[in-house]
């Protein structure tokens, strides 16, 4: 999409912060920088039901749906583009295997979700190979988002995904 384009879709830009700028001329392919969350949940997910909370999640959280606009190899700065949703889904479920967990962790630190398609973002929802159990790995581009921000849409997936009663059971005393 050229500049042009992009003003008449009214994508709306927003200049990338300094951090973001120092980031994003120091990237290198052979250096990925991402932020890596594994969480390991009790029983097995739906897909389906987990794609549609983290894409509420993402919609509650719009400085996620950003992709980096393009830009004429001359130009002095970065910008964002803001999105209304994402260019493909963030959410798979890779085939389960005895090395699914080790091949997630890999694809986590060695490959970095694109900065030119929105969101920068990857989570995967990977069966654990002896528990039956579920594994998330929330993958993000650390020029575009840092860990907390990566938790907050985390906590924010969850919470759809529990539905409109999600509130945990009351505690009780130990006998």
């Amino acid at each position: 999409m050229t500049t042009t384009a992009a003003a008449l879709s009214g994508a709306r830009r927003v200049p990338f912060p300094v951090v973001d700028e120092v980031a994003r001329h120091c990237l290198q392919d052979d250096e990925p920088e991402t932020v890596h969350i594994e969480v390991h949940l009790s029983g097995r997910l739906d897909p389906g039901r987990l794609g549609a909370a983290f894409a509420r999640a993402l919609a509650r959280h719009p400085r996620t749906l950003m992709r980096e606009a393009p830009r004429p190899w001359y130009a002095r700065r970065y910008e964002w583009e803001l999105t209304a949703r994402p260019d493909a889904p963030p959410v798979s479920v890779p085939p389960p295997g005895p090395d699914a967990l080790e091949a997630a962790r890999v694809r986590a630190l060695a490959h970095a979700p694109a900065l030119t398609s929105a969101p920068p973002v990857r989570l995967e929802a990977v069966p654990h190979p002896g528990t039956g159990d579920t594994v998330l790995f929330l993958t993000v581009n650390h020029t575009a988002l840092d860990g907390p921000a990566c938790l907050r849409v985390l906590a924010t997936a969850a919470q759809e995904y529990g539905g409109p009663d999600n509130t945990p059971p009351p505690a009780t005393r130990p006998a």
